[in-house]
């Protein structure tokens, strides 16, 4: 027996009430952080989210929440390789300039959410990976969109070294859903 038309009703009612009540505090710090980004409140309109471990691979999703387009950068350089290329050349400039590049194309979104960059970040030296950070931090300016990167939050290797000052700024943010 199908339950009846009201009966469906009531239960849908039901559902997106308890979305509405359910408290979107794991999202408000990303929220906030996107905000802040795209809103024209920040010269260096780039920043970092941190994300637990049942959120890696999903990425994706995580940008359709807070309105933002996506680029997995490791899709993205397999694209940027030529046929007999072997190795990378990674360094903190280049690193810079691919993230230029990419903030260059055309995105829907005023926000751009680049997720797989922790094993590039860890594979720099130490001074090449401090390098790119205080760049990202203090210099990343004037692209025609902002830039949130994705990064698991138990890579400490791959992460600024002064998250404080990150923090600070308002540029930090930990995805907790």
């Amino acid at each position: 027996m199908w339950p009846s038309d009201d009966a469906q009703t009531t239960f849908w009612e039901a559902e997106a009430e308890s979305l509405e009540q359910t408290p979107t505090s794991g999202t408000a710090e990303a929220e906030a952080l996107v905000h802040l980004l795209g809103g024209g409140g920040a010269y260096v309109r780039t920043g970092v989210l941190l994300l637990p471990k049942p959120w890696l691979g999903r990425e994706g999703e995580i940008a359709v929440r807070l309105g933002a387009s996506h680029v997995g950068y490791q899709q993205w350089k397999l694209g940027q390789l030529a046929p007999a290329q072997s190795f990378l050349l990674l360094s903190a400039e280049r690193l810079i300039d691919e993230l230029d590049q990419i903030c260059l194309e055309n995105r829907s979104r005023a926000t751009l959410l680049v997720s797989l960059l922790g094993l590039p970040l860890t594979a720099l030296r130490p001074d090449e990976r401090s390098k790119f950070w205080h760049f990202m931090h203090g210099a990343f300016s004037k692209r025609p969109c902002s830039l949130l990167l994705a990064l698991p939050e138990m890579a400490s290797s791959a992460l600024p070294s002064d998250p404080e000052q990150w923090q600070e700024s308002g540029r930090l943010a930990h995805w907790q859903l």
